[in-house]
């Protein structure tokens, strides 16, 4: 707050009202024996000037060294050791001016004190105001901002099953298995459905448990084992414990699907994905066999899932290496706070 581009302005118009709170109420003295007012008056304008400038001091230069202590907790006591100084220097600057009952005495340092604490009192107080309003309004703005990135995401996946390209690949697919086998064919084609319902049935949650996702994913993959056969393949290793985690949905598909979009493999050189728990990750791991042409993605999906993980205070690693590329996502535990934002 102190730094607000109304600064100058601010303490200004808090020393006018401080000087005609004594004029009116007779109050808050700044000394025992009454100032004349034509004196009274610039000392208390420079007074609050000078306190809310200690303060803006102490939030440029002080808040960045305590960045582990709460800013408003560092703000309020650091803000006091600076006002008792001020009081003590106005007092003995105010003797030397002014002389007489103004004199350095512990009287008129106490009354001097007394004015400037409740004056740093009330800005601390506007200031907190102003720090949880400005926090309110950036949750706010997060909040929109998750829902545009669930929306995409949710659209990235969708798209992928809509687009012609998988239509076309799939009907192939299941118009080959109707002639060579109807129970697969039926199989193909209920794996297909649940997708679809999978992905209705989830498109306003943020978190579902790792269990929901992994029969999504599973069918997915039968999917996939069914287009490329052998050269495609799928090693998953899940602890028990974890499956009850949670996790955004449809994040697992994303990933599938963009290894498969970056990576050729052919029953001689086949692909292996590795989908495996470790403590409060799941990582999803594959050789890299960049293809020569890559397909035309939308660029949001290993954006969109860090983004996704960022607002819910986590984060996902990746590991571009020379061989490998892995993903690792934190599994969040239920006792976390889940509630949506939407």
């Amino acid at each position: 707050m102190f730094s607000h581009r109304y600064k100058f302005i601010y303490p200004g118009l808090l020393g006018l009202y401080s000087f005609f709170n004594i004029l009116i109420l007779d109050g808050d003295r700044l000394f025992q024996a009454a100032l004349p007012k034509n004196q009274l008056f610039p000392l208390i304008i420079i007074l609050s000037y000078l306190v809310w400038f200690a303060n803006y001091f102490i939030e440029k230069n002080t808040l960045p060294l305590f960045k582990k202590v709460h800013p408003l907790v560092v703000q309020f006591l650091s803000s006091f050791i600076l006002i008792s100084g001020l009081a003590l220097i106005s007092v003995k600057s105010t003797g030397l001016i002014f002389g007489g009952p103004f004199d350095l005495t512990k009287q008129n340092f106490l009354l001097t004190l007394g004015f400037l604490f409740r004056v740093n009192l009330f800005l601390n107080c506007v200031n907190a105001i102003y720090y949880f309003n400005k926090k309110f309004s950036e949750k706010n703005l997060e909040a929109e901002k998750l829902k545009l990135l669930s929306a995409e995401a949710r659209l990235e996946s969708l798209n992928t099953q809509l687009n012609p390209h998988f239509f076309f690949n799939n009907l192939s697919a299941l118009s080959v298995l109707i002639h060579e086998n109807i129970q697969v064919a039926d199989s193909y084609l209920q794996k297909l459905s649940s997708i679809y319902r999978y992905m209705l049935n989830n498109k306003v949650n943020e978190l579902i448990t790792l269990k929901e996702e992994l029969k999504f994913l599973y069918d997915y993959i039968d999917l996939l084992s069914i287009r490329f056969d052998q050269s495609l393949s799928f090693k998953v290793e899940i602890e028990e414990e974890s499956k009850s985690k949670l996790i955004p949905p449809a994040v697992l598909q994303l990933l599938v699907e963009n290894a498969v979009k970056h990576n050729y493999f052919t029953e001689t050189e086949p692909l292996q994905v590795e989908i495996y728990t470790k403590g409060d990750y799941l990582i999803v791991s594959n050789p890299k066999q960049p293809k020569m042409v890559v397909e035309e993605s939308t660029g949001i999906g290993l954006q969109n899932i860090s983004e996704r993980y960022r607002f819910l205070d986590h984060s996902i690693e990746i590991l571009d290496g020379e061989k490998i590329f892995e993903v690792k996502l934190p599994l969040i535990g239920s006792y976390e706070n889940t509630v949506s934002r939407r």
